[in-house]
């Protein structure tokens, strides 16, 4: 009997025992699941936080980069952020069916970010460079345009382009872009920021002129075709200013022709000689004004150097400005248009068609006018001593929308007298 009382003793004091450990672990996996639920709810809240301030910069102006700004501090968890340069003035590629437009930007430095950014930096963390930007795209036509939302720059003696990085912003301009497969619909405007990754190399560059190239997009009639000729509004590029220095070149060369060497910032110009003509010559329906002409010496930085490396005594580029108005019923290519110089009456030369902008002036129907800018490459010690002082004879040639010409070579001739 006694045998019997102890052993169901020790069987109780067994489930006891067990019992215990069973709590145990019961309360270890509450704990754990009490843990995994906070956890879900930090993580909620921080999504929440963050989706909160995606919606506030959707809100905010144009040129209100404060929410951009603490966006990206939070997204890049960085330490500090200062803003090297901005500017709010509007950079508009477009014309009267769509637009493009940076409406402002800002240059800003960021140190001692999180370790998920070391890759767009340089693989470091320690400092690095961001644009911002802020653009708007508009669509003022009946019918749905298409954009090509590949925000990008180049900098002078910096290999790579210095391209968009989505985590930067998160939900940025582009992104609501991709959701809408690029559609702009009629009448539609669509606005929003982007953040650009500059890499410590880059940056060091941009201390030397100041002044990087954005490429603005272009707007395109057909979905998923960036053809030339399905483009409403072809890409173009804008040297933008990205300290104070960039800032007073820039508004110095505002004062040049638009060739390419100043359009796409190939190096520097120092004007010579600038002269008003208002000359006009009459070819069928089509007249053709000379509104004058520039003579600047040209120091190509070292991107471009190499282009020039023929003329070792340094490079002098005559720029003339021609509008080409046109009132016959055939349509002219304006683009295409190009000419001869002659220097007194022995040196003949064709303008340089590596040193002109395309405008999109290819199609130019009755009642319409363009601009085209021509130019001529001189030898710096020829113009000096030879080329001076002569007197220059201009004959321009056209061409029609369907690349065929259409004048002789004396049909259009224009004097660029010295003063």
């Amino acid at each position: 009997m006694k045998k019997k009382v102890i052993l169901s003793l020790v069987a109780i004091a067994l489930l006891g025992i067990s019992g215990c450990g069973k709590q145990e672990v019961d309360s270890s996996k509450t704990s754990k699941s009490k843990v995994s639920v906070s956890s879900s709810k930090v993580k909620e809240s921080t999504t929440e936080a963050s989706s909160s301030k995606q919606e506030a910069l959707k809100k905010t102006e144009k040129n209100d980069m404060s929410e951009a700004q603490e966006l990206l501090k939070e997204n890049t968890e960085a330490e500090k952020l200062t803003t090297l340069f901005g500017k709010d003035e509007p950079i508009v590629n477009g014309n009267d069916q769509a637009s493009f437009t940076i409406n402002g930007y800002k240059y800003i430095k960021i140190e001692n970010f999180s370790r998920n950014f070391r890759t767009p930096f340089g693989d470091q963390v320690k400092e690095g460079g961001v644009l911002l930007v802020s653009a708007t795209y508009k669509n003022n036509s009946d019918k749905s345009v298409y954009a090509s939302p590949s925000f990008s720059m180049s900098v002078v003696g910096y290999d790579s382009l210095v391209g968009r990085n989505a985590d930067l912003l998160g939900e940025d301009l582009v992104s609501e872009l991709v959701k809408k497969k690029n559609e702009i619909k009629p009448n539609e405007e669509i606005s929003g920021y982007v953040g650009l990754a500059i890499k410590p190399a880059a940056m060091e560059k941009i201390l030397e002129t100041g002044t990087a190239t954005f490429n603005l997009s272009g707007l395109y009639s057909k979905a998923n075709s960036f053809n030339k000729e399905d483009a409403i509004i072809e890409p173009e590029k804008e040297v933008i200013a990205l300290s104070d220095k960039g800032s007073s070149s820039k508004s110095a060369s505002s004062e040049f022709y638009e060739d390419k060497a100043t359009k796409d910032n190939m190096g520097t110009k120092t004007m010579i000689q600038e002269k008003e003509l208002g000359k006009t010559e009459k070819f069928e329906e089509v007249d053709v004004t000379v509104e004058g002409y520039q003579v600047s010496s040209f120091e190509p930085n070292e991107d471009q150097a190499a282009r020039f490396s023929k003329f070792d005594s340094g490079v002098v580029l005559l720029t003339v400005k021609l509008n080409v108005k046109n009132e016959g019923e055939e349509s002219l290519d304006v683009d295409s248009t190009y000419a001869t110089l002659t220097i007194g009456n022995k040196v003949k030369m064709m303008s340089e068609n590596m040193l002109e902008v395309d405008t999109g002036a290819k199609n130019i129907g009755k009642g319409s006018n363009a601009t085209k800018y021509l130019v001529f490459l001189l030898d710096k010690e020829s113009y000096e001593k030879l080329y001076k002082n002569q007197n220059y004879l201009l004959n321009v040639n056209l061409y029609n929308a369907k690349s065929e010409r259409i004048t002789t070579s004396d049909d259009l001739s224009f004097e660029l007298s010295n003063p």
